[in-house]
């Protein structure tokens, strides 16, 4: 049934990527299963009648686990279509005693976003993590690809170079992939600080993201694909 479901979500999603799903996944930190998370996606228009696709990510400790490990965070995030850019990012994030509620707007002509009540210019494209991961998706990744991308997190700008490893071998409680596995280095060399590191990995047919690595504030978050709907 799971291989039936594959294939005609393969074939629906060669022919329109929209991306109305919600994909499930379980969450982990060290190993440890201690929170379920969701990644909704739907097309639709913004009050200019512009097209648009509108990415939801939650993550929520289990009721057990939630004064061991407390995330209850709720991402939203507005991408132009044409060019895979942010124009909106609100965030409710809650980890631990970390607190963040955030609004950040984007004016791409002018090159110039809103965090909160700080303007900040910047050169150039620049993608928001999750709005990265449907990127990713569109992309078939010849061989030894690599990609130069600016990744703006609350009101920084960071230039990063993306690798990818094709055809990496990986299982999840939804089954067994070839994926590409998508991981970014600081075009500086500096290591990553805090959090804004994010590692993907693409199902080679069906461009589902199977893992999705994301570093938070107090740890990396271990997303593996459970369900599709």
């Amino acid at each position: 049934m799971r291989i039936l479901f594959l294939l005609i979500f393969s074939a629906i999603f060669a022919n329109d990527r929209s991306w109305d799903e919600k994909l499930l996944y379980s969450a982990s930190f060290g190993g440890i299963d201690v929170a379920t998370a969701t990644l909704k996606s739907k097309k639709i228009k913004n009050i200019e009648n512009q097209d648009i696709l509108r990415i939801e990510f939650k993550a929520k400790s289990k009721p057990s686990l939630k004064y061991i490990f407390p995330i209850n965070d709720k991402i939203i995030v507005d991408v132009d279509l044409n060019t895979w850019q942010p124009l909106k990012v609100e965030k409710k994030i809650r980890e631990g005693s970390y607190k963040q509620n955030s609004l950040s707007s984007f004016d791409h002509k002018n090159n110039i976003f809103i965090y909160k009540k700080d303007s900040i210019s910047y050169e150039g494209e620049i993608f928001n993590p999750y709005s990265l991961i449907y990127y990713f998706r569109t992309l078939d990744f010849p061989s030894d690809s690599n990609y130069k991308i600016q990744v703006v997190d609350n009101k920084k700008v960071t230039p990063l170079k993306f690798f990818t490893d094709k055809k990496v071998e990986v299982e999840t409680a939804f089954g067994k992939f070839y994926a590409n596995k998508i991981w970014p280095k600081k075009i500086n060399g500096e290591p990553f600080k805090n959090a804004g590191k994010i590692t993907i990995w693409v199902s080679d047919k069906d461009k589902l993201p199977i893992i999705i690595n994301l570093k938070m504030k107090f740890g990396s978050l271990n997303l593996e694909l459970e369900e599709v709907n």
